[in-house]
């Protein structure tokens, strides 16, 4: 006798990570029997309650209204079939959905016998020749496409008549054939049967308590075939693999693993991937150690959610899909993006989620944190703890979380961090853990509200003082200069006291951002300063509200703003726009990271986008399901270690791992799923073709025609990209959204048009174009035309008939004409001068614009720009601009300040308010800064705020 023996030693393997499907709410049960993807793409769910199918943005349930009552909703399992129509395995019968035509068809073995156990259908499968075989309760069956009926299969176990002693040989509870044509039967109690059709010979397994190179048990639960070519048997006692050449089978079962099996899938690396009614083994074969997946009530990072797995699936795109009692879950490799956050009762966590600044620490490997309320923070890399250090009491009259609100940061060459906070100028020594207030001569007065800091090349220390400007601090002279910026406008000298942002680039400029008002460049040798707007460059910077400046390599700048980035060509002295990079973007940059290869990271308020220098300028956007923070990151938070970036936020921070290079090599294959016209939805399988082509029908009046697409890429589908191009109208490609698949289709002239479409997986490998729809479209005016020409003519040739007839038809038709014919009155109007009136679609727009204000309050957001509140309410910032102009007669700017200056003055006049100081007010109503805030007041209300309170007071009096 032959001996197969593998001996196991389980340790733990690294784990992989587990998403959630965001969809679980929607499935027709949460209870998921099966998983499979049909030919075309589509993921589809067997639920305890019928089935749906998943394109990657939508969930469709299979509908059930044509089917009788005595339908059974349970489904076993699911089998796509060469037509690519899915047959469904259910306790009353097979289904089978035609997807061209949208029925389901229902198939019985025995459909007059209702107590027949072959309508239990537990499995169907597609032989190599794409023939259907079905395991039932009693039985084999395959499916006559000619007589389009099932037929028993001899060649394995089918009772006429019911013996409960040898009920298990005929329930065949798995089908499966294998690479080589083999037809495997696992049953339920009698073990494994192996049929070979061609030879029509048959073997038979079972389990043998003396025989160890028997199977675990004789009770089947599934059969899969790995690459390799291995066949794995899931059993209720384990696993086991099948040794061909020695027909015989390896017990796995000294891997701890001896429970229910339910599925086993390759997860194309040297893993197994294992469910169980225990949760998920992973195996990893050449190391032979095994680590567990499962469900963790208390944490739900990477916790099934379930652990009664009840099968797995592997995609074409190397999804794995796992389908539980409690739903459906996708595991995948673990991704390069880490969240660090609060966690409570956890002093080695985070201190507070708020995180105002980031300074990467290279000599103690690890990043410094400036938080919103529990001073700042310190990140061990190695380790990966936090240590805390609260700011020393500077003032004592302001309470703790005060006291610790640190505004800016800085690390200098000599180690030490130097704070901004709202009270000093604080230096800790990381060292000794000792803060100290710092003081310059020839004042000695410690600078308070200090918002932006940055040491330059020669040792010199920048700093921006909330209405004061910029100082410059010369450590050899012990000398503190206030640095008064020439040119500067007079018309609104206040915007260039309020400096948000201080860098230096590689020729030793100092550059400043102003609180909207643009940037500019400080030559420290001429002393002369250049000042950039959106105005003096023509759009190229285009927004004035700056949010970050970082160096980039050749010799170039990248600025954010409040409307996307742009860069600055350092050598040339001249901005580079990119409309295409901003257009993906679609909002605000905060900050600027870049790696060594030139790939350029960047934190916004939509998440984190990549872009990869080429021609195409791939851009890849990360959001909240990729486990960011969140989707807005704030400026000056942001940092760079080695191969480690930083952002971070108002709920954590993110480190991304740039060495960790995951490739997916799954090339996307983009097609339509389908079309919505007006309010007729159809799937592209009902479309007639051309040319193999599906061809789409319309006529000039059909102005409301969505095509909806996928690439049935499901790793992180979030990610994925479109392009599209209808030909001959456009001469150029046009992306579709971040998260969307619909094309609108433009007003397009009669004629013959064809959608080309590509797109990216989630690592923005591209696909080819592809032809994937004709439009043809009639023009609806030529059909009228011809019908109303062919009617004037039947007219014109009755009345002719009729007048050679009866002549004096027309004579009589002639008066009576003439008769009933009245002048028409021209009636005087009213010389009245209306307004203009906004039409629906557009008086909703303003309700919401007005709601944001009155109801939201959005206002009282310091940091509100253009591109927010035009994202808030669905609108670009030119349809922003143009609204608010046509029928409020206002700027941007003067909108918000209209709403902040009223929420003031209700403020002022408000008795819970009088033990407020006016900054406090104007700070809390949104502005920024106290000279912004009187400068506003005096110009919407003609007074400055003391005033206006004066004016109360003497009211009062007079009342």
């Amino acid at each position: 006798m032959i001996t197969c023996i593998t001996a196991f030693i389980p340790v733990k393997a690294t784990q992989l990570d587990i998403e959630y499907f965001r969809l679980n709410n929607q499935l027709p049960s949460t209870s998921i029997q099966c998983i499979t993807q049909d030919k075309e793409g589509l993921i589809w769910f067997g639920t305890n309650e019928w089935a749906a199918w998943y394109d990657g943005y939508t969930l469709q349930k299979l509908s059930t209204a044509e089917l009788h009552n005595n339908l059974s909703k349970k489904i076993y399992c699911l089998q796509n079939d060469k037509y690519d129509n899915m047959w469904i395995g259910t306790a009353n019968g097979a289904y089978r959905y035609n997807k061209k035509n949208g029925l389901v068809e229902q198939y019985r073995p025995d459909p007059d016998n209702k107590l027949d156990k072959s309508k239990i259908i537990y499995s169907i499968a597609l032989s190599p020749d794409k023939q259907i075989y079905l395991g039932t309760r009693n039985g084999v069956f395959t499916y006559n496409e000619n007589k389009n009926s099932l037929e028993l299969f001899p060649l394995f176990a089918h009772h006429k008549e019911f013996n409960e002693a040898i009920k298990s040989e005929r329930i065949a509870k798995k089908i499966y054939f294998d690479k080589m044509g083999l037809l495997w039967i696992g049953t339920e109690g009698n073990g494994l049967v192996m049929i070979n059709i061609k030879e029509q010979s048959q073997s038979h397994y079972k389990f043998d308590p003396n025989n160890i190179n028997s199977i675990p048990s004789n009770f089947i639960q599934n059969i899969y075939e790995d690459r390799f070519g291995n066949l794995w048997i899931a059993t209720s006692e384990g696993f086991a693999l099948y040794k061909r050449e020695q027909d015989c089978f390896v017990s796995y079962q000294s891997t701890g693993i001896k429970r229910l099996v339910t599925s086993v899938v390759d997860d194309g690396n040297k893993s197994l991937i294992i469910g169980t009614d225990n949760g998920i083994a992973i195996y990893e074969r050449t190391k032979h150690i095994v680590d567990w997946l499962q469900n963790n009530p208390t944490n739900n990072l990477n916790s099934l959610l379930s652990n009664n797995v009840s099968t797995l699936y592997k995609d074409r795109s190397g999804v794995i899909w796992i389908g539980t009692s409690n739903g459906v879950c996708k595991l995948s490799e673990k991704g390069n993006i880490y969240l660090f956050k609060n966690i409570p009762g956890d002093e080695h966590s985070l201190s507070h989620n708020t995180i105002l600044f980031m300074q990467a620490d290279s000599h103690r490997n690890g990043i410094w944190l400036g938080t919103g309320a529990q001073g700042i923070d310190f990140f061990d890399m190695d380790n990966q703890i936090f240590s805390h250090y609260n700011l020393p009491p500077i003032n004592n009259n302001l309470p703790q979380s005060n006291r610790n609100h640190i505004l800016t940061g800085l690390l200098t060459k000599e180690g030490k961090l130097i704070l901004g906070t709202t009270s000093a100028l604080l230096s800790f020594d990381p060292q000794n853990k000792t803060f100290q207030t710092l003081a310059f001569p020839p004042e000695h007065q410690p600078l308070k509200e200090v918002y932006a800091l940055c040491e330059s090349s020669d040792g010199n220390l920048w700093i921006s003082v909330l209405d004061k400007g910029l100082y410059m601090y010369n450590a050899k002279q012990d000398k503190l200069t206030h640095i008064l910026l020439k040119e500067t406008p007079e018309d609104k000298p206040d915007i260039f006291t309020n400096i948000k942002i201080i860098a230096e680039d590689e020729n030793h400029d100092i550059w400043m951002a102003f609180h909207q008002g643009g940037i500019a460049c400080y030559n420290t040798q001429s002393g002369k300063t250049k000042f950039y707007t959106q105005e003096n460059t023509h759009g190229l910077l285009p927004d004035n509200l700056i949010w970050g400046i970082q160096n980039l390599n050749h010799n170039r700048l990248g600025i954010a703003t409040a409307s996307g980035i742009t860069f600055f060509d350092l050598k040339n002295r001249k901005f580079i726009l990119d409309k295409k990079i901003n257009k993906i973007i679609n909002g605000a940059v905060t900050s600027i990271l870049q790696e060594k290869n030139g790939k350029i990271w960047l934190g916004s308020e939509r998440g984190i986008f990549s872009v990869l220098p080429s021609p195409n300028n791939d851009i890849i956007r990360y959001s909240e399901m990729d486990g960011l923070q969140g989707n807005i990151f704030f400026y000056q938070v942001k940092a760079q270690l080695g191969p480690y970036l930083f952002f971070g936020g108002d709920n954590g921070f993110n480190v991304i791992d740039t060495q960790k290079n995951i490739k997916y090599t799954y090339i996307p294959i983009p097609a339509i799923t389908s079309i919505r016209n007006g309010n007729k939805l159809f799937r592209i399988q009902e479309l007639d073709s051309e040319k193999n082509i599906p061809l789409l029908k319309l006529t000039t009046e059909d102005k409301d025609c969505i095509i909806n697409v996928s690439n049935f890429s499901y790793i992180k589908e979030w990610r994925n990209r479109f392009q599209y191009q209808i030909m001959p109208y456009d001469t150029t490609w046009y992306w579709i959204d971040f998260g969307k698949n619909s094309i609108k289709l433009p007003a397009l002239s009669s004629g013959k048009y064809t959608l080309l479409l590509r797109s990216s997986n989630t690592e923005g490998k591209w696909s080819n174009e592809k032809e994937v729809l004709k439009i043809d479209i009639t023009s609806i005016w030529t059909t009228i035309a011809l019908v109303t020409l062919l009617l004037i003519i039947t007219l014109l040739a009755t009345f002719y008939l009729l007048n050679l007839k009866y002549p004096k038809f027309y004579k009589k038709y002639n008066k009576f004409k003439n008769k009933n014919t009245t002048k028409t009155l021209k009636i005087p109007q009213p010389n009245i001068i209306l307004p203009k009136l906004p039409d629906n679609k557009t008086r909703k727009i303003i309700d919401a614009l007005i709601s944001s204000m009155e109801n939201d309050h959005i206002y009282t957001n310091k940091r509100l720009n253009k591109a927010q509140l035009a994202t808030l309410i669905n609108l670009s910032e030119s349809q922003l601009s143009q609204i608010l102009k046509e029928f409020f007669g206002k700027g941007f700017n003067d909108f918000v300040n209209y709403y902040r200056v009223e929420a003031v003055k209700r403020k002022l006049q408000a008795p819970q308010y009088r033990e407020y100081t006016l900054l406090g007010i104007g700070d809390e109503c949104g502005f920024n800064s106290k000279t912004s805030f009187y400068r506003v007041f005096k110009e919407m209300t003609g007074i400055t705020p003391t005033e206006y309170i004066e004016q109360i007071n003497k009211d009062r009096k007079q009342e």
